[in-house]
């Protein structure tokens, strides 16, 4: 098949060393069904992603060789790029990227449905002549692993391998289909050093389910050297000199399995490079495993997990300390890829939030309740000024306290000398620091109004000026636009009107069963988000300007994805709401331009819709974030249907959180660092210094 990128002998690699494993498999995109009914729908997949993933976190250099269609996810090789991976042998070729339905039981068994005609995983295999010619003719290649693919092909690379380059370990993994020839698959088998079949696939071709057995029966027909994955029952090792070792499974919960096998053999690949032993190579594949199976998604390795993978690999070694053979290396602290990587953590940071200091929140929630607080105002700036705007719903809704939202300044200055008795102020900061949220405080107390703060620093100068404080403790991994403390503030002031709306008249358990399902709900929303995300980015990429519209607490959705688009990409972009963009927007919104239409299910639905229509007509380019995509014309960014509109915000933020780095990245940033120390210096102290103004 003709292919629209070749390659030239170089014989360097401008972004790094050249490989010292090269991975040649497929690349697919996965619609996968998880055994609780959870889905990952248009998750970047195959073989060749999770495996040199899997060896990259080791520290070695990887090359990948794998073909895509034209409907590939392009941003996710920058993500391979960045993790070190050489993507000199991917190659684009005309037509549709494999697409697969993966439909995992209780048991751990799985079934395949293929979505693109079962011809076009031969159409796009991989052949010999894409594999750089640099890469196999240079010294320090160590591994080359050939991953499932057609037989004919797995033969003829490996093949051109051997002829190319005899000094390099070739190591083989199996595919369900090749059974129907098991003697052209012995034949290729007997000529790699490694062979990697899993359980099923030694039962299928040798009849019986016996891992130990088939292992030896297989050294007994000529084959060097066997390692059997097994799955929950580990990993079987057999080779032509004697070794026989059996390596148990890692002690670790499992989230999802898919693709656990490419990378224990990516770790195994690694540990080959780097000099393990045999047995050794694959108690480091196991611990890879490991470490991928506690979360989702083929690049999941690349979120902060490699430092598992080197604490299993130590329990298997029955090490105290870590090695200084894989160095732990520190991301930079301003680079584009923390916002990235926060957001990868959204669904266990809800998860910690709605399990960690529960006592407290719901003896708040009691002690609200039997006092005489009528009102609650939240207060806040940025960021903790939506939070606030898209909690007060839940509040009003669920726990009969008349609950709204009030920026800082305007509360400092203009408010709160006419608040009503029995109010209570919610100042929100997650720093601590911010002067204007800070004044709000004191004023309240001045006033003599109750101050609960929300924040991350109990020790912060907004924890010494309220009555109390709520803590939110997210762990941040370097300086980026807010999205995890976005998110966890705004869990936690929802779960407190859980709390505090539980025994009351207003009680709703529907709300109370979705809150505890949000983590869920949140991992289902990046994983349908992922690739649509970053085609919405492409489109919006050059616009002089991107609305976000938005109603109810969705406005406060919409006024926080134009926020990220401001810190991070630092493109001109504005939000309002749905109704103003009709009566003022319209007269200036232009063919082609830009707008961001947040609009979940609720009561606001029925007026969005309208404003998509209107959008449309006068050919905007158009993206909806919802559960509906309310236009054809429209591109959706879809979320989990059947949420409470209460709750629908905290979802709503993530595909807005992705949108915002994918334009950060297309658009050429790399770092969130300040122009200069001054610069840094002077916005800070804007922002934090703490003044008493004479309210109005």
């Amino acid at each position: 098949m003709a292919t629209t990128k070749g390659h030239e002998p170089t014989g360097s690699n401008t972004r790094g060393p050249l490989p010292r494993v090269i991975v040649i498999g497929n690349l697919t995109i996965d619609d996968v069904v998880h055994p609780d009914g959870t889905t990952s729908m248009g998750s970047l997949g195959g073989n060749s992603v999770y495996t040199s993933v899997a060896a990259a976190i080791w520290g070695v250099s990887v090359g990948v060789v794998a073909r895509f269609g034209e409907d590939f996810p392009t941003f996710a090789l920058g993500r391979l790029r960045d993790a070190g991976v050489d993507t000199d042998g991917l190659q684009a070729v005309p037509g549709p990227t494999v697409n697969n339905w993966v439909i995992y039981e209780k048991d751990g068994h799985r079934t395949w449905v293929y979505r693109t005609p079962p011809s076009r995983s031969l159409e796009v295999a991989p052949h010999p002549e894409d594999i750089p010619s640099a890469w196999l003719g240079h010294p320090d290649l160590r591994v080359v692993h050939v991953a499932a693919m057609p037989l004919l092909n797995a033969s003829r690379i490996i093949e051109s391998v051997r002829s190319a380059c005899r000094r390099a370990i070739v190591a083989l993994d199996t595919h369900e289909d090749w059974s129907s020839d098991r003697e052209g698959l012995l034949a290729i088998a007997r000529r790699v050093d490694v062979f990697l079949p899993s359980r099923e696939e030694l039962h299928t071709m040798l009849g019986y389910d016996n891992p130990e057995q088939a292992c030896n029966e297989l050294i007994a027909m000529g084959l060097p050297a066997v390692v059997a994955k097994c799955g929950p029952r580990g990993a079987v090792i057999a080779t032509s000199d004697g070794l026989r070792v059996k390596i148990p499974a890692p002690d670790v919960a499992v989230v999802d399995a898919t693709g656990a096998g490419d990378s224990f053999c990516g770790g195994l690949l690694a540990g080959l490079a780097l000099g393990d032993d045999l047995a050794d190579a694959a108690r480091r594949g196991a611990a890879t495993a490991g470490a991928a199976l506690g979360a989702s998604g083929s690049l999941r390795l690349l979120e902060g997990r490699a430092p598992l993978a080197a604490q299993l690999l130590r329990q298997y070694r029955g090490e105290d300390e870590p090695r200084d053979e894989v160095p732990p290396t520190k991301p930079d602290d301003y680079g584009i890829d923390v916002m990235r990587r926060e957001i990868m953590t959204i669904p266990s940071v809800i998860h910690t939030q709605l399990t960690v200091g529960q006592s407290r929140l719901a003896e708040l929630g009691a002690e609200l309740r039997r006092s005489d607080t009528r009102e609650l105002v939240f207060v806040g700036c940025g960021d903790s000024a939506f939070v606030g705007q898209a909690a007060a719903l839940a509040f009003n809704r669920h726990t009969g306290l008349r609950t709204r939202a009030e920026h800082a300044l305007d509360f400092a200055r203009y408010g709160v000398r006419y608040l009503a008795e029995h109010c209570a102020a919610v100042p929100i900061s997650f720093s601590g620091q911010v002067g204007r949220t800070i004044e709000a405080a004191h004023q309240a107390a001045a006033f003599g109004h109750r101050v609960i703060a929300l924040t991350h620093d109990a020790e912060s100068p907004l924890a010494a000026a309220a009555d109390e404080v709520l803590l939110v403790d997210v762990p941040t991994l370097g300086f980026s636009p807010g999205t995890s403390s976005y998110i966890a503030m705004l869990v936690t002031l929802l779960d407190l009107a859980a709390k505090l709306g539980s025994s009351g008249p207003l009680a709703d358990s529907r709300f109370s069963d979705q809150l505890m399902k949000l983590p869920e709900l949140a991992a289902e929303t990046l994983a349908m988000c992922e690739v649509p995300v970053v085609a919405a980015a492409e489109q919006l990429l050059g616009a002089r300007v991107i609305t976000f519209l938005g109603a109810g607490p969705n406005e406060a959705s919409a006024r926080f994805g134009a926020a990220k688009l401001v810190e991070g990409a630092q493109l001109l972009s504005k939000a309002t709401n749905i109704e103003e963009w009709a009566h003022e927007d319209y007269f200036t919104t232009r063919p082609g331009d830009s707008v961001v239409v947040v609009a979940p299910s609720g009561a606001a639905s029925d007026r969005a819709a309208e404003i998509v229509s209107e959008l449309s007509y006068v050919g905007a380019t158009t993206i909806v974030v919802g559960d509906q995509p309310l236009s054809a014309k429209a591109i959706h960014l879809p979320l989990p249907s059947n949420v409470p509109e209460e709750l629908s915000p905290v979802l709503a933020a993530l595909p807005l959180s992705q949108l915002g780095f994918h334009l950060a990245r297309l658009s050429g940033k790399r770092s969130y660092n300040f122009p200069s120390d001054d610069a840094k210096r002077e916005h800070y102290e804007t922002i934090h210094r703490v003044t008493l103004g004479e309210p109005a």
